[in-house]
């Protein structure tokens, strides 16, 4: 049986604009925050981007950087974000960011690939507005977890949003792909007890990657050495004879 499984979408989907808005959504929420702490003490520049309103809810903790958090919509709590000192709120298409090439200094995205329908487009476009040396987080719902059964997540009676299963081994193919040196990844789990075993069946993998200008390996020109008929055996008895 073949199976015609492609990246791109043919219908778009719609994006939570808050992890309340989704099961355990809090939990997942902590246990992203906890996770990417200590990575995003390292970003050396100034603009940090959110792509997503649950991206919006990862605080972090970052007095001295410009928080810009983009969505397509944008709903009343993220609207209350905009009077945050140091926060701007944009509302833009996912697949055409509203950045100049090489502008921004890192990009988080929480879980916005599972609910985005063309995550190569949105992959190249965080790719073309990172600098070099660029900072790139990113979280997923882990398919080898009961949530593999699930195509839509939501809370009872209320909306439920169709998205898509990615294992992140298939994301760090598409990274390395775009120049992107792989830093860290695992899989995470919300219970604090198993925090530090993040079991194979934890609901949440993150990783860490940078954008790189150049390749991490450099395989120079190799020297062509042309062994001359002197340094073999029977070639240097043959110059012996001939200059005797």
């Amino acid at each position: 049986m073949k199976i015609n499984w492609q990246a791109k979408y043919p219908q778009e989907f719609k994006l939570p604009y808050s992890w309340h808005q989704l099961p355990q959504g809090e939990a997942y929420c902590n246990a992203i925050t906890d996770y990417f702490a200590p990575w995003l003490a390292k970003i050396s520049g100034y603009q940090l981007v959110k792509i997503g309103g649950l991206s919006a809810e990862i605080s972090c903790d970052l007095p001295l950087r410009h928080q810009i958090i983009l969505c397509p919509e944008l709903s009343p709590a993220l609207i209350e974000l905009n009077g945050q000192d140091a926060v701007s709120v944009l509302q833009a298409r996912l697949d055409n960011l509203p950045f100049i090439e090489n502008s921004v200094n890192a990009c988080l995205l929480a879980n916005g690939l599972n609910f985005y329908h063309d995550p190569h487009q949105l992959l190249r476009e965080i790719t073309r507005v990172l600098d070099e040396e660029g900072y790139l987080f990113i979280s997923l719902f882990n398919p080898c977890s009961p949530l593999l059964f699930k195509r839509r997540l939501g809370l009872p009676e209320q909306r439920k949003f169709e998205f898509r299963h990615y294992i992140i081994y298939r994301l760090i193919d598409w990274l390395e792909l775009l120049g992107f040196e792989i830093l860290a990844y695992r899989h995470l789990s919300v219970a604090k007890k198993n925090a530090e075993k993040a079991p194979l069946f934890s609901p949440l993998s993150v990783l860490v990657a940078q954008k790189r200008s150049l390749p991490l390996t450099l395989n120079p020109a190799k020297n062509i050495f042309r062994q001359h008929k002197g340094f073999e055996p029977m070639g240097a008895f043959k110059q012996i004879n001939n200059d005797l």
